[in-house]
């Protein structure tokens, strides 16, 4: 408590006896500061989440967005070095947690301090964080880019956590032919490696790839998921739902492009 740190709770923790204009200034009260400074700071910090009126409402008249601004408000009104937000989105609807992420990006650049945004949703984080750290009991597996992060994660775990992915044995693309290998002829050298290999970079064609059995197809609005058995391994495929689509025990082609495969470092 006596470090320049804030927390924005899960479930807000905002009190329910004090309008929102004393929730946010509660922190400069316990710190000393008089009514007309710890106010006039709670206000610039409602007018920064965009809740300039609603100083004289209590916490149940607001909607949960807007709990959460003011829970945000509170949080920043102190100026702390670091702000930790434990998954405070994550009891808003679909919309609003997008538009909260948003948000939340435009507050930090405006207030240049470091979020660190706990969450278990691998969606959230990719699209907010410009570092990610993935635990696995306890430890830190991966620190990197949300791009690095998704697209060339270093090891099975993260691979499957994040997002979704075929982590295959490295030898099943050594079945390739050669001339498609390209950079990754150190597969030929690694039988007990695995590699990983993203739905999306898995195109299904008609002939000239790796044969594949159509198992099903499941429907996710814009895209479609295929899963699909080649030399006895599942694998799947996402695909533009506005194309043609292959039908369940189809037979089909696989392919990929090289560089899209990913040699993974090990089991964590």
């Amino acid at each position: 408590y006596r470090r320049t740190v804030n927390t924005v709770f899960q479930d807000y923790a905002l009190f329910p006896h004090l309008n929102v204009l004393n929730n946010v200034a509660y922190g400069l009260m316990v710190r000393g500061h008089d009514k007309k400074q710890r106010y006039m700071a709670a206000k610039e910090a409602l007018d920064l989440v965009r809740l300039p009126d609603y100083g004289t409402r209590k916490p149940s008249e607001l909607s949960g967005g807007q709990r959460q601004r003011v829970a945000l408000a509170r949080a920043i009104v102190n100026k702390p070095k670091v702000l930790l937000l434990d998954e405070p989105l994550g009891a808003l609807d679909l919309k609003l947690r997008e538009q909260m992420q948003e948000e939340l990006k435009t507050l930090q650049k405006t207030l240049g301090i470091t979020f660190i945004f706990v969450t278990h949703d691998q969606g959230e984080a990719l699209s907010m964080a410009d570092r990610i750290a993935i635990f696995n009991q306890g430890r830190v597996i991966q620190v990197d880019s949300p791009h690095n992060i998704y697209n060339r994660p270093n090891t099975r775990f993260v691979a499957d956590f994040v997002g979704s992915s075929n982590v295959l044995p490295a030898a099943f693309f050594s079945t390739v032919p050669h001339s498609q290998i390209g950079p990754l002829d150190q597969l030929y050298s690694s039988p007990d490696q695995w590699a990983s290999l993203r739905p999306e970079a898995v195109r299904i064609v008609e002939s000239g790839g790796t044969p594949a059995t159509v198992l099903s197809l499941n429907y996710l609005g814009n895209s479609t998921r295929i899963t699909l058995e080649a030399d006895g391994l599942r694998i799947q495929s996402l695909v533009p739902s506005f194309g043609v689509l292959p039908n369940p025990d189809d037979n089909v082609h696989i392919t990929w492009n090289p560089n899209d495969v990913r040699l993974l470092a090990g089991e964590e």
